[in-house]
């Protein structure tokens, strides 16, 4: 077997190949399939008290065919992966080239995805395309094997605090071999893109108020029409059962949770800053960005502030520490705080400070 599986990303805007070790896979399941989720971002010590939940998993084979389903697997901390076996219900030999991915309470931000099949065959995913294709992102500090890649994630949340429930996948179409190899020229990149955004099965977004997504697209067999001629592009949907009974399907409502006292993922994106050094992690895009989400991002290496509550961009101060008289209006380092018109412009400090400098 290859020393690497290749999968189709995005690296500054342009398709681009993104090299899996074999490190970025769990082992092999002979009854099933087992995909390795790996999270960007997500707020431990907050919410349910237990990190960021993982989601439920249905897994699809290429027709559509229902092959497991594995509900609430527990829960992941941030910047760390957790792996899910799917035992298939009848056929352990087939292939599941579809999954569905369905959120759970606790958001979580998912930065790459991969898939070991029960025959060793391996496919990968990563978070680059939730951002692409319209969902709501946010950097990460995930390397994606031994390489200095680190993708964006995709925020999934199934209580409200998200507008993404879920995702699906389907994995060959994000390998780098036959068919889907990547094109050459930029007006067939921004066709291939526009394709695993729009068409449907490649890649597709759940979005509220669907809380329970089971149901995946995916593209049919091509049958002769009755004018001889094959048809192409025809897809199909096809459902996994809901986790939940019947007799529970009325009890299953999110509420926001701020009302009791309880902290929601939006409190706890206003009391953070994410700290920065990478030159692909820059404060102009997220800013930038009608889609991002998180905390307030500071770059230290481009000297620039992003404010993600009003999408606003600041200098740091010349001096590091606020003091300069000359330029009022300026993030100050020293205190973690926004100088405007030389006054701070949060009433508390933040409550956490995340560090994803290089000297961490």
């Amino acid at each position: 077997m290859a020393a690497f599986i290749e999968a189709i990303g995005l690296i500054s805007g342009l398709l681009g190949i993104v090299q899996f070790g074999l490190d970025n896979f769990s082992s092999d399941d002979s009854e099933g399939s087992t995909i390795r989720i790996s999270v960007g971002l997500d707020f431990d010590g907050g919410l349910s008290n237990s990190g960021g939940d993982l989601p439920d998993v249905r897994l699809f084979n290429e027709v559509g065919g229902f092959l497991g389903i594995k509900a609430d697997p527990g829960s992941v901390d941030k910047g760390k992966f957790s792996d899910i076996t799917v035992k298939h219900k009848d056929d352990a030999g087939s292939q599941a080239t579809y999954t569905l991915f369905s959120a759970n309470d606790d958001a979580i931000c998912v930065a790459a995805a991969t898939i070991s099949w029960p025959n060793g065959d391996k496919y990968a995913w990563v978070g680059d395309w939730g951002r692409q294709c319209g969902g709501t992102w946010y950097y990460s500090n995930t390397y994606v094997g031994a390489t200095n890649y680190k993708p964006d994630c995709l925020w999934i949340d199934a209580n409200g605090d998200q507008p993404q429930t879920g995702f699906q996948v389907h994995w060959p179409e994000f390998a780098n071999k036959g068919d889907s190899a990547i094109p050459d020229t930029p007006e067939d990149q921004t066709a291939r893109i526009e394709y695993i955004c729009n068409s449907g099965p490649p890649f597709k977004l759940r979005v509220q108020p669907d809380t329970d997504p089971r149901d995946i697209t995916y593209w049919t067999p091509h049958t002769p029409r009755s004018d001889g001629l094959v048809e192409r592009d025809v897809t199909g949907v096809s459902y996994g059962p809901s986790k939940h009974a019947a007799s529970a399907k009325f009890r299953r409502y999110h509420y926001p949770r701020s009302a009791n006292g309880t902290t929601t993922v939006h409190d706890m994106v206003r009391e953070s800053l994410v700290m920065s050094d990478s030159k692909i992690h820059t404060a102009t895009d997220l800013c930038g960005s009608e889609t991002s989400y998180g905390p307030d991002f500071i770059n230290l290496s481009t000297g620039m502030f992003c404010s993600m509550s009003d999408k606003t961009l600041w200098p740091i101060c010349s001096n590091g520490d606020g003091a300069d008289t000359t330029q009022k209006d300026c993030f100050d380092v020293a205190s973690q705080q926004l100088i405007v018109g030389g006054l701070k412009a949060r009433d508390e400090p933040y409550k956490k400070v995340i560090d994803w400098t290089s000297s961490q």
